[in-house]
């Protein structure tokens, strides 16, 4: 994939399921392990606090 940005999206990181894609980045910054423009992205958030984006086309 090849992406026309300077930073965000330059590293995407997928998870079939994961509490919150919002916790791991801030966990993620805390522990400095993150690069600039990471993506964090999951098909199942156990404790997500934004609709999904296949519960968004239903709304």
């Amino acid at each position: 994939m090849s992406l026309n940005t300077k930073f965000l999206g330059r590293n995407i990181e997928y998870y079939e399921k994961i509490d919150s894609t919002q916790l791991e980045v801030w966990r993620r910054i805390n522990k400095k392990q993150i690069e600039n423009g990471t993506v964090i992205i999951s098909e199942i958030q156990t404790n997500g606090k934004r609709y999904t984006w296949k519960n968004m086309a239903y709304r």
